[in-house]
């Protein structure tokens, strides 16, 4: 289990009596909430599909003990991709889910009754860089593209993200297999392609090695439901004051990590694993996306969510929000939510 974040040296003290002081008035805070409700089961298992930046107030609630201040003992797991996290949710050896919502799709296309519940994480992380001969999309136009695999995510987004700047997909490119991220900067560089799809960090690494930023993601989906959190209905059924709670310490996570930088960074390097130099870039380029008030996304968010959807094969037509999402919990946040 990773640990939690520690704090050295002398040139350190100052930090840590900040970061204390707001730990300690926002676990206070939440005694008395967690106090008032008897959990119908404390003990939790939260999985995220990978490790991730974008899970920052999952590992942060975790760290400053905001799970444990609501009465809960977490255990917080990590997968290798959504498919397999979806598969331990509906085996129930997980109890909360937080994935991108395409994973929940498919498992309720395979005849699960799993549903999306809060979101909160509305960010656009992929980046494409292109070698330095190409300055813009557009003048990508009969170049080599790589995705991590056809009908990825990687490859939706590329495929829409080259039609945003007028280029055709199937005559204007040749889209090859690379594999994540940092297989692509690598292929790269040994002359395989000349435009490459990256998240964080390798956005920042291949900015370092002098390849130009020609689109973002948010340049076109400033509204993404990157992540959500899902369960069984029966779990939500049977366990709504836990749900709560796990909901109430990640709202605090979220007002922590956007008080405390210092604190955020360092639990993205003890808990994401990102070098120093990286986790203040990836803090400053996420921090904007993560919502106390759950937002899945925008209407016009979740449209461009199901044509990502729709290219990468997930879907075959956009889904009515009843079909994945359960609204009990935004129907009464202002009840149980932190006050």
């Amino acid at each position: 289990m990773p640990r939690a974040p520690t704090f050295r040296g002398r040139s350190h003290c100052s930090i840590f009596v900040a970061i204390a002081a707001v730990c300690l008035s926002i676990i206070l805070a939440g005694i008395g909430r967690a106090q008032n409700a008897k959990l119908e089961s404390p003990d939790v298992t939260i999985g995220m599909s990978v490790t991730d930046s974008t899970f920052l107030p999952i590992y942060l609630a975790d760290a400053a003990g905001l799970f444990k201040a609501e009465g809960l003992n977490t255990k917080l797991l990590a997968f290798h991709g959504g498919s397999d996290l979806t598969r331990a949710v509906v085996a129930q050896s997980v109890q909360i889910g937080v994935a991108s919502p395409t994973s929940v799709l498919s498992a309720i296309s395979a005849g699960q009754n799993v549903r999306v519940f809060f979101g909160g994480f509305n960010q656009a992380p992929f980046s494409w860089y292109a070698v330095p001969s190409i300055k813009t999309m557009a003048q990508a136009k009969g170049k080599r593209f790589g995705i991590s695999r056809f009908g990825s995510a990687t490859d939706a987004l590329t495929r829409f993200a080259m039609a945003q700047a007028g280029l055709d997909p199937q005559k204007d490119a040749k889209i090859i297999q690379t594999g994540g991220s940092s297989a692509a900067l690598a292929a790269m560089e040994t002359g395989q392609i000349d435009v490459g799809v990256f998240s964080i960090p390798t956005n920042f690494i291949a900015a370092d090695h002098g390849y130009n930023l020609i689109a973002r993601q948010s340049d076109f989906m400033p509204d993404f439901p990157v992540q959500s959190f899902f369960a069984r209905v029966k779990y939500l059924d049977d366990n709504p004051h836990t749900v709560e709670a796990v909901l109430r310490a990640f709202i605090k996570a979220v007002a922590l990590a956007k008080a405390n930088k210092p604190l955020a960074i360092k639990v993205l390097v003890d808990r994401a694993g990102l070098k120093q130099q990286f986790a203040a870039r990836a803090y400053d380029q996420l921090i904007g996306g993560w919502r106390e008030d759950g937002r899945l996304a925008t209407d016009q968010g979740m449209k461009k969510f199901f044509d990502m959807a729709i290219a990468s094969g997930d879907v075959d037509k956009p889904w009515p929000k009843d079909a994945y999402w359960d609204n009990r919990f935004m129907a009464t946040i202002d009840q149980w939510k932190p006050k």
